[in-house]
């Protein structure tokens, strides 16, 4: 099956955004107020992504299409569906600006003043080999660990690979989540709490938050930025392992180690898109 994964660039170390831009985390570009979801005590929830219209690698079945989710960071939506919202309106809604509502940026419970923010910068195309045909076998747990016999080159819970946009779900190690899926609704993408880069991680002063280095010898050290460098719609913290030749961001509160999964029913006008995490 043919899948993409984005290539992602943080926004603390991009220019500031001046458009509509297909992204994770901060703030959303021109959501009307009465747009924004909100749940525990009424507080307004958190952008976890605004995605427009572009495919192959994204269809949401019209051109002017912007898909956003949103999360409570005081509840992070495990049990409660409220916790989490998913909706897709037409740009023509949006304004020509950043939205930052009173409250947009308040601490939640369990999570900082924003998601951390990243724009998506471009995309890389994919086939892991495993037929169109057989992707109805991804939602039964007993064919779906069959599968995994049958392609064992695939690293089917591999932290890096489990961003994907279209093809198949790769599903965390608790399987198909068949409960979320009423029958109308299809994958549409998932994103893991991590998001992978190339070449050696920056400086805490640039990125605006903790940088965790790990030593060949499996030591941990924080560097913190400056007091006034810190930055509100940077990730959590950025973590690098000495030697490799990537770094990752943890941008959101997925239980430390989760992935989220978004469906999508094109049998509405506008489609119906819904979301959930799993570990």
């Amino acid at each position: 099956m043919i899948y993409y994964t984005p290539r992602f660039k943080l926004a603390t170390l991009s220019a500031p955004q001046k458009r509509l831009m297909s992204k994770v985390g901060g703030a959303p570009w021109g959501l009307p107020l009465r747009r924004w979801p909100k749940c525990c005590n009424q507080r307004l929830q958190k952008l976890v992504a605004q995605i427009a219209h572009q495919p192959p690698m994204i269809d949401l079945g019209d051109p002017r299409a912007v898909l956003h989710l949103f999360q409570c960071q005081d509840c992070l939506g495990i049990t409660r569906d409220t916790g989490r919202a998913a909706f897709i309106i037409d740009r023509a809604e949006l304004g020509n600006e950043l939205s930052a509502p009173e409250g947009y940026d308040a601490p939640g419970d369990m999570g900082p003043p924003l998601v951390g923010e990243s724009f998506i910068t471009g995309w890389d195309k994919h086939d892991d080999g495993i037929p169109l045909s057989r992707l109805p076998e991804f939602y039964n747990e007993k064919r779906l660990w069959a599968l995994q016999d049958e392609f064992p080159d695939i690293n089917w819970f591999d932290s890096q690979g489990a961003t994907k946009f279209g093809g198949s779900p790769r599903w965390t190690g608790n399987g198909p989540m068949m409960s979320e899926r009423p029958g109308s609704f299809q994958f549409l993408f998932q994103l893991h709490e991590y998001i992978y880069f190339s070449g050696k991680a920056p400086h805490p002063d640039r990125v605006g938050c903790q940088v965790i280095f790990r030593d060949k010898k499996g030591r941990d050290h924080t560097y913190r930025p400056a007091s006034g460098k810190e930055k509100k719609n940077a990730p959590f913290y950025i973590s690098h392992v000495e030697g490799a030749k990537t770094w990752s961001s943890d941008y959101i509160n997925l239980g430390t180690d989760g992935t989220l999964f978004v469906l999508i029913n094109r049998k509405t006008r506008p489609h119906r898109v819904k979301w959930f995490w799993n570990r």
